[in-house]
């Protein structure tokens, strides 16, 4: 029977080791978090009447990884969409007012958020075809050379802040937008690409659908996949346990993790599920040129203010999923999210909840400030760009140092070389956001393919040593 450890309890943890009960009926499993409860940066509260998420706030099923694993859990019945308003109306704020972004290409030529000139050349990226050579770029660079520089700071920019808290300048777009990677290699322009897509939605399902997926959480939150995880899991196999060191015994094929307790465990296995960072303090001492990759992985940090308001202190229609912010207009808070409007059930009648999102690329210094400087920033702000009139009925303030991994240009060539070092160290895996991709989707299907690959592995090793 394998002892296999897994170290970090969150999204990618859980559904690892749920899996791997499955594919090694006989394997012990165990989940080692230095937290003293698992999900990691997924956690929904309530209080006050008031439901809200610490760190993501759903997931979509044009992956439908997520939504699958739901439905084998059990969920099925409390799985709840996001209202139809909030998926087709999303805003920017430009100019100190909301404008609507236009969810189609019809749109963005008739909108005026865009010049004439952007117009153009956006209707004609369809002819510029694709980049001559395979080299890596930044998801800003790679928009400024097919739809120019208005379109890149206006809709790009802020698209990024919203997915990563990065700077568009530096995300690389092969690694952070694989599919507009795809789409520039295959069809040798967005546009065509996406046509493309469309028409092969359309034979796979006649009456449409949206093109971007339904949104989807729970009724009591993202909280509700990650305790089911845990349950299925078994509570007994989840500890409390801080790792500061791996040891490879080569003699025996085991792995030694040893914790800040002073304790330590043999296993046969060992797969790191923690952040980057935390990968690379615990594996200095195995391999410091492999830990020093990881390391190099950089991180952004978040404030996460929730504010919930009468509703009739919020004279603007919260018809919608809320608005991002473009840093060309130099704005202190990244976004905010129209929580309340987005599922049903998060605030108490007569009330709205909205979610403010602080820091990262462009206001590190946010996070560091205290709760109450934290909260009277946003609270301008709110007042400025959606008029509200009165301070907020309930407040909390939420930090993440080290939120997000930054997937910088040439991401994926460093991920190739992570990968290639850890060839030296059989049974030892690495998983996680930091690696190839940052959602719950994509945490969810890697976890999903390691245990496949985890489960081989195990299986052409027990017939070497018979």
């Amino acid at each position: 029977m394998p002892r296999v450890a897994i170290i970090g309890g969150g999204i990618s943890g859980l559904t690892l080791a749920y899996r791997l009960r499955q594919y090694l009926a006989d394997a012990d499993v165990q989940i080692l978090e230095s937290e003293n409860s698992v999900g990691g940066k997924i956690a929904s509260f309530k209080d006050q009447g008031f439901l809200y998420e610490s760190g993501p706030n759903g997931f979509l099923d044009s992956n439908p990884s997520t939504y699958n694993l739901s439905k084998e859990l059990g969920l099925s019945g409390q799985l709840t969409p996001a209202n139809d308003a909030a998926a087709k109306n999303r805003f920017l704020l430009m100019g100190g007012k909301l404008r609507l972004l236009p969810s189609s290409l019809l749109g963005l030529l008739t909108t005026d958020i865009l010049s004439w000139r952007a117009k153009l050349s956006l209707a004609f990226e369809r002819f510029k075809g694709k980049k001559s050579n395979l080299s890596d770029e930044s998801i800003y660079a790679f928009a400024q050379r097919r739809v120019g520089t208005e379109i890149a700071d206006k809709l790009v920019d802020p698209f990024v802040t919203g997915i990563f808290a990065g700077d568009a300048r530096f995300v690389s777009y092969q690694a952070g937008f694989p599919r507009l990677a795809a789409m520039e290699k295959n069809y040798g322009s967005i546009s065509k690409g996406l046509k493309a897509a469309r028409k092969a939605r359309l034979n796979t399902n006649p009456e449409g659908g949206r093109s971007s997926g339904q949104l989807w959480s729970f009724n009591q939150g993202l909280g509700t996949l990650t305790d089911a995880l845990a349950e299925k899991c078994g509570k007994s196999n989840i500890k409390q346990f801080r790792v500061i060191n791996l040891i490879q015994n080569n003699a025996e094929n085991k792995w030694i993790i040893e914790g800040s307790n002073g304790e330590s465990e043999s296993f046969d296995i060992a797969i790191l599920a923690c952040p980057a960072f935390s990968q690379a303090a615990i594996l200095k001492n195995l391999d410091e040129i492999l830990a020093d990759k990881i390391a190099s992985i950089p991180y952004n940090s978040l404030a996460v203010v929730v504010m919930g308001f009468r509703s009739g202190d919020v004279p603007i229609p919260l018809e919608g999923f809320g608005y991002l912010t473009p840093s060309s207009e130099n704005r202190a808070i990244l976004g905010v999210q129209w929580c309340s409007s987005i599922y049903r059930g998060r605030a108490p009648a007569g009330t709205v909840l909205l979610r403010a999102m602080c820091g990262g690329a462009s206001r590190p210094e946010m996070v560091d400030l205290d709760d109450d400087s934290i909260a009277k920033i946003v609270y301008r702000e709110l007042q400025a760009s959606m008029e509200i009139q009165a301070p907020p009925c309930f407040l909390k303030v939420v930090r993440w140092k080290n939120a997000i991994p930054q997937y910088m240009v040439n991401h994926l060539e460093k991920v190739k070389e992570i990968e290639a070092s850890l060839a030296n160290h059989p049974g030892l895996y690495l998983t996680g956001n930091a690696y190839k991709g940052i959602s719950i989707n994509d945490c969810v299907e890697n976890a999903e393919n390691l245990a496949v690959q985890i489960s081989r592995w195990w299986s052409r090793a027990k017939e070497t040593k018979s």
